[in-house]
């Protein structure tokens, strides 16, 4: 199997391909007329460059949704990459070689494209670091792909807006499984809510949801149902049972199609 093989390739428009990254996370190419746009870099496993330059001709612009290790690991393989800044430190993180030898032992552990060097990936550099600006818009030539902070699964996480494909990237904010709240670095769900009703406010431009997680596409009456479930958190009515995962534990509320893993202690804002 070679580095571009490794992604299996969904297209879900004509102008968005979704880079399945061996079911790890999903990583969105998204073509415009004069530039395109890639929505994450998975674990840096396989050759992306190599894949996305088969895919659109254009000069390449690289977001990443947050700063999780599953997210940012291919960041190395590019020469500079956009974040917002309140998740530098998480991005950076990622790229220690301790944690890098961990990663590569007990979660990206598999069979490797032709060519992989482990001893590379664990030694392999952040790149080039560019922040969001507030309000950044990235203009593909033919459509802008808007950025909007939600704060929650990460300080610094981001969806973002295409209005011509009507379609909404989620990141980890939103995907139709268990949502990741209680990690060191989550913010409280109070802050989640106000996230999700950033999204809901703004609904109207899009008609779906694309999430780096399980399914996608997925409806975006899903943003209603973890609006409902949140607020049933705080105000008491919900209350989630103890669930852990290689990660850290917390407690798990399930609602209709997805749910959130939270810490009890990281409900209110301070």
């Amino acid at each position: 199997m070679t580095g571009k093989e490794w992604f299996r390739q969904e297209r879900i428009t004509d102008d968005i391909i979704l880079l399945d990254d061996r079911g790890q996370s999903s990583i969105y190419l998204v073509k415009g007329s004069e530039r395109s746009l890639l929505i994450d870099t998975g674990w840096g496993i396989g050759d992306l460059p190599g894949v996305a330059g088969e895919l659109t001709d254009k000069p390449l612009i690289v977001v990443n949704t947050h700063g999780h290790p599953d997210h940012v690991g291919g960041n190395y393989q590019f020469d500079s990459i956009f974040i917002n800044k309140e998740d530098e430190l998480l991005l950076k993180g990622c790229f220690d070689r301790d944690k890098r030898s961990w990663a590569i032992k007990y979660v990206v552990r598999g069979s490797y494209p032709d060519g992989f060097s482990e001893e590379k990936w664990v030694l392999a550099k952040a790149g080039g670091i560019v922040h969001i600006q507030e309000n950044h818009i990235f203009d593909l030539g033919n459509k802008t792909i808007e950025v909007i902070p939600v704060p929650g699964h990460s300080p610094g996480s981001i969806a973002l807006l295409d209005r011509k494909e009507r379609m909404l990237f989620t990141g980890d904010s939103i995907i139709e499984g268990d949502i990741w709240m209680y990690l060191d670095e989550s913010a409280p769900l109070e802050v989640y809510l106000s996230s999700l009703k950033r999204l809901s406010a703004v609904s109207g431009s899009f008609d779906m949801l694309l999430p780096a997680h399980c399914r996608a596409p997925i409806p975006k009456t899903v943003i209603s149902e973890l609006i409902r479930g949140v607020e049933g958190i705080l105000d008491g009515s919900l209350k989630g049972m103890h669930h852990k995962t290689f990660a850290g534990e917390g407690l798990l509320c399930r609602f209709e199609t997805c749910g959130i893993i939270y810490n009890e202690n990281k409900l209110l804002s301070k």
